[in-house]
């Protein structure tokens, strides 16, 4: 399951920022969600942090 779940995140970042950087920037963002998730206790502030790596990932 990890891998497929990585395989979505790397395919959805590629229509966005390209195949080149997709790899490596769904990595960054399956590692910063992880530890989002050991820093928060709200799924709101755990989503808020969230989309602002996404914006920081992607441009």
């Amino acid at each position: 399951m990890p891998r497929r779940f990585e395989q979505l995140i790397t395919d959805a970042i590629a229509a966005q920022a390209g195949p080149d950087k997709a790899p490596a920037v769904a990595q960054t963002m399956i590692s910063t969600s992880i530890g989002l998730k050991h820093q928060v206790r709200a799924r709101d502030t755990y989503r808020e942090r969230l989309m602002a790596a996404i914006d920081l990932l992607l441009h």
